[in-house]
């Protein structure tokens, strides 16, 4: 990759959450310097995060308030803009797959509802509008010449289209950083880089960072 030059910086979230921070103490993440860190030697002129707010659950109460925080935090940082899809709970009915361990599932009985519907209701999260937010930014910025190399961060092949045209028709470089690391990746770019944990670990706000007179602590620990 070209030792100088500007880059941009397209972070879907929840892919990176769930991919490289999910069961971490390295969340209260500040992109700004990993990105510095992820591409030495190039100027991070901008860093779009594509997220969704989330809303609370029965099992995690206060997660929502959590994301605000570190959402919060995001938004000190100049060079970073967040951008927002929506954030789906529903309760469809899905067909179960009964525990082969499990006597009443297999015995059928009659008296319990669950084991006797060939569905169950199950809690179901969606998140919408990362991807298209991404691939439009990045196609968006790339026709105004806004950078030289972009870094996207994301494992999704949906948008494998917007990164073929940045690179095919504008003659832009990408480098594509999976979160899970995946040996076979779905996103082809020009270069791939690793998200090792030391880079996360090094990137981290303070517990505490200021926003206008206001304190913004790091919450406790995520799930």
């Amino acid at each position: 990759m070209a030792s100088s030059g500007r880059a941009c910086v397209y972070i879907d979230g929840f892919n990176l959450y769930y991919g490289a921070l999910k069961g971490t103490s390295e969340k209260w993440l500040d992109l700004a310097a990993w990105s510095s860190l992820m591409l030495p030697g190039l100027t991070v002129v901008r860093i779009a995060y594509c997220t969704a707010r989330i809303t609370a659950r029965s099992d995690d109460p206060r997660a929502h308030v959590r994301q605000d925080a570190y959402l919060r935090a995001l938004a000190t940082l100049p060079t970073v803009d967040i951008l927002e899809g929506t954030f789906k709970v529903s309760k469809p009915r899905m067909f179960r797959v009964p525990s082969v361990t499990c006597s009443c599932c297999n015995a059928h009985q009659p008296s319990c509802s669950c084991c006797r519907a060939s569905t169950v209701q199950v809690v179901k999260t969606e998140e919408k509008g990362s991807d298209v937010n991404l691939a439009v930014q990045l196609v968006a910025d790339g026709f105004q010449d806004r950078f030289d190399t972009a870094l996207i961060v994301s494992n999704d092949s949906d948008i494998q289209p917007a990164v073929d045209v940045v690179r095919d028709q504008l003659g832009k470089r990408v480098v594509v950083a999976d979160p899970r690391n995946s040996r076979h990746p779905s996103l082809i770019g020009d270069e791939r880089r690793q998200v090792r944990r030391n880079a996360l670990v090094r990137a981290q706000f303070p517990d505490v960072v200021h926003d206008a007179g206001r304190a913004i602590t790091r919450p406790g620990p995520w799930a």
